[in-house]
């Protein structure tokens, strides 16, 4: 798409509207067009380093479109390759997890180290002896592998920027995760996966809006209430900071499209955020926690860590929600029309039990495909995706806070209720779109 093309997103800060085409979201060539701008060019999550706690430890992902390894070598060190034996190109580690001492590929028998370098051809004969030497048939390393405090990004383009620079304002977001513990950070056991006909934006969109909570969530907010069951001030509270939900807390635009939502929650925080719903046992070590955190941090930074919802997209596909519990999504773009998504858990190291399971609770309850959040707005993006097609009407609308930051709609904030943070990924969108933004080193 050349700055002549047709545009799909149209801004008029005079007019202090915000629009996008719904092509962006349905056609077929504009989802072609985003692997290779943006999916082939951004970096892309992969995987935290608390998932390969041994050398030889692995675990196999589907990251746009190719299929990788993820694998801590023999010397420790992290890496990541295509998942594909050099020979003739099966995948060669079939299992989404372990810890492998060699991989062997079952097709002729192709052995692999850890360190992706090729041990033997399986044959002691037809093959001269310096026919690999030059390593040409050794995995193949996915062109650049980066981390931010654990967290391991891939990147497509051997020219890109540099993933610290890429992340931007998001660097603070995940050092206000990370500092929620002074043990470290571990991704729990197991996943949660699912398929959605819609398009993966649809989800980027719906993970920070803060304006469809209270229409589409209705029934969680019931559950919380008849959770803390014939507490009057508990039930009460609930429902007041549902009330404050669009004013109390802002989203922020925090550079190259990546955006959070900040908002207090009503649920209580493992973290150091007690609510009476969690018991009276666990008041003391709660607050203790909290004291922790001030001590190391202030007590602002404390508060912000404890008593602030936090729903964090990294552009193009990351979602990272830390709430109750928190949870890693990554987002997988199938069609134009269907994307697959996986989920995890992570959470401090050494964490109490009865914590742990609270916090896994609310990971399963609200956040996994059986939950209460998750269902209600998978059927709304399915909806949003069925009614686009054919519509006569050709654009959607993203109008609401445009206006004050509209000189550079990458930066600024905006009140929890308003889109400011959509206008900051459309506008990358449509900058990387259009080639307008590189990503990539001026050297």
């Amino acid at each position: 798409m050349s700055p002549a093309e047709p545009r799909y997103v149209e801004a008029h800060p005079a007019k202090r509207t915000f629009r996008i085409h719904r092509d962006a979201y349905r056609d077929p060539a504009v989802f072609a067009a985003e692997k290779e701008k943006i999916f082939s060019k951004c970096w892309l999550y992969l995987g935290h380093d608390s998932e390969l706690k041994q050398p030889g430890d692995y675990v196999t992902r589907r990251v746009a479109g190719r299929e990788l390894v993820f694998v801590r070598d023999r010397q420790g060190e992290v890496r990541a390759f295509y998942n594909s034996c050099t020979h003739r190109g099966p995948i060669l580690v079939r299992e989404t997890r372990g810890n492998r001492k060699n991989f062997t590929c079952h097709y002729h028998g192709w052995v692999f180290n850890p360190n992706g370098k090729l041990m033997t051809f399986s044959s002691d004969h037809g093959y001269s002896d310096d026919h690999n030497a030059d390593g040409r048939l050794d995995l193949t390393p996915v062109e650049r592998l980066e981390h931010y405090r654990g967290f391991y990004f891939i990147n497509f383009n051997p020219k890109a920027i540099t993933l610290f620079d890429y992340l931007a304002g998001a660097r603070d977001a995940l050092d206000t995760l990370c500092e929620q513990s002074d043990t470290g950070l571990e991704v729990l056991p197991g996943e949660l996966a699912y398929s959605t006909r819609a398009n993966y934006k649809y989800l980027m969109e719906n993970s920070y809006d803060g304006y469809h909570v209270g229409p589409t969530h209705a029934t969680y907010v019931e559950y919380l209430v008849e959770r803390v069951g014939d507490n009057v001030e508990a039930a009460n509270q609930i429902k007041q900071t549902m009330a404050r939900f669009a004013t109390d807390g802002r989203c922020r635009m925090l550079g190259n499209g990546h955006a959070l939502l900040e908002t207090r929650v009503p649920t209580g925080r493992p973290v150091a955020q007690w609510t009476p719903a969690f018991g009276p046992a666990l008041k003391p070590e709660i607050e203790a926690k909290r004291a922790a955190l001030v001590k190391r941090y202030g007590a602002e930074r404390a508060e912000y860590i404890a008593e602030y919802q936090k729903n964090l997209i990294i552009f193009p596909n990351l979602v990272i929600n830390d709430i109750h519990a928190v949870t890693i999504r990554y987002v997988e773009p199938v069609a134009a029309d269907a994307m697959h998504v996986v989920a995890w858990a992570i959470a401090p190291v050494n964490e109490n039990p009865v914590l742990r399971k609270l916090r896994l609770d609310n990971f399963i309850s609200f956040l996994g495909p059986a939950g209460f959040g998750s269902p209600d707005d998978i059927e709304m993006l399915e909806l949003c995706q069925q009614g686009i097609d054919g519509n006569s009407n050709a654009w959607s609308e993203y109008s609401k806070g445009y206006g004050p930051n509209a000189d550079n709609p990458l930066v600024g904030e905006g009140a929890p209720d308003d889109e400011v943070q959509m206008q900051a990924y459309w506008t990358q969108w449509d900058r990387v779109m259009r080639r307008l933004d590189t990503l990539e080193r001026q050297d």
